[in-house]
This record gives C-alpha cells, structure tokens and sequence, in this order.
C-alpha cells in the first residue's frame, strides 16, 4: 500500500481515502490500491514548491495554474483550478468537496470516454494512473523538465 507523510498540517496522513496525502516513497512495486489522484496532484505540488500546495489550498485565490515544458517540446498542464468553478482537470475533472475529499465529475482519457454505471470508478483508475505516473517519474523535479511555470490568480 501507498505510505503517506505527515509533513504538511493541512494534509494529515491519517485522512480518508479521496482526501488528499503527500506520497512517502513510491516505485513500481508499491500496491496502488489506496492511491488517488488527489494524492498525487498534492504530492506534485507540495514536492515543488509547497508554497503554490499553499496557494492551492487557499480558497481566498480565485486560480492556481502549473504547467510542465518538456526539452521534446511537449507542455503538460500539470494541475488547473479555478475556484468559482471548483474542479481540477488532468483530462479529468474532479468536485472538491467542503470536507477536502475529491470526487470524480467527468473525465477523457484516449480512447476512452466513461459514461454511465461504473464511470467513477474508471475515472478513479484513470486518476490512480496519472497520480503513479507523476510518482514514478517525479514530474516535480524541475531538473528533468525545461521549465515549470506557475501562475497564480
């Protein structure tokens, strides 16, 4: 199972599943049963600069914004929020709930589009993918990317 840290007051490591955590160490080994996008993003975040996990976390800022320039050229957007709207979209739009859960909304991930029964299921898993893969690769380290941008606002 995935091992959380106590190292951010905001984000307690004993929170429920859908709650988000900063991830301990990760690798291909590691069970990722209780992994969720919420986990990873807030991993991402705290991992570069736990000022902008701060700002996201803010709900007093109406946007955060992070966005990843590949060396190849390719530019991810690592995590948007825009608070009026209340969502995260990773190719996948989750509710931030008053409690801090996150829940699934809508989401796309080629080549598929889950709708109906069973749609926040997929979406977690889709979520769980995306999070082990910023795990995996520790897309926060700025070293590995041309640039990281944030805009706050």
């Amino acid at each position: 199972m995935v091992q959380f840290l106590d190292v951010y007051d905001k984000l307690p490591a004993s929170a429920p599943v859908g709650h988000p955590h900063i991830v301990a160490d990760f690798d291909e080994e590691t069970n990722k049963d209780n992994l969720r996008l919420a986990d990873g993003i807030a991993t991402f975040l705290y991992r570069f600069k736990p000022s902008v996990l701060d700002d996201f976390l803010n709900m007093s800022i109406p946007s955060v914004e992070v966005i990843r320039h590949e060396e190849s050229g390719s530019t991810y957007d690592m995590c948007g929020f825009m608070r009026n709207a209340e969502f995260v979209d990773l190719q996948l739009s989750f509710g931030i709930k008053e409690d801090g859960s996150w829940v699934p909304l809508s989401g796309f991930c080629e080549p598929f589009y889950p709708t109906g029964p069973g749609k926040a299921e997929m979406l977690h898993e889709f979520g769980k993918d995306f999070a082990a893969l910023i795990m995996y690769h520790e897309l926060w380290d700025e070293s590995t990317a041309k640039k990281i941008v944030t805009i706050i606002g």
